[in-house]
């Protein structure tokens, strides 16, 4: 299933970051929250940081980075994250 809609970071750059043992903790100054992110999170609003990209050009990305099947299951998944990260204020909609 195409994903027409293209997502972007939010203040990424303002963003604090720790990595503990491939798990991240990003704190967003503005809201005053902490979250918690594995390696594929943080990829995502990594990858978004840099260019706005589509749920299916994510999932090609992460599924060449972490050697997984790009099946309906993976697409699901990562559709999910995104409006998870969205939710969070980490990323939006762009456009």
């Amino acid at each position: 299933m195409p994903s027409k809609v293209c997502w972007r970071s939010v203040s990424f750059s303002f963003l604090q970051i720790q990595e503990w043992n491939e798990e991240f903790t990003v704190f967003q100054p503005d809201s005053g929250k902490t979250h918690f992110l594995n390696q594929m999170g943080m990829q995502i609003l990594s990858t978004l940081d840099q260019s706005p990209a589509s749920a299916d050009d994510v999932c090609i990305l992460l599924a060449e980075q972490f050697q997984l099947p790009q099946d309906q299951n993976f697409f699901q998944q990562i559709i999910k994250t995104l409006h998870h990260l969205d939710e969070l204020g980490l990323i939006e909609k762009a456009g």
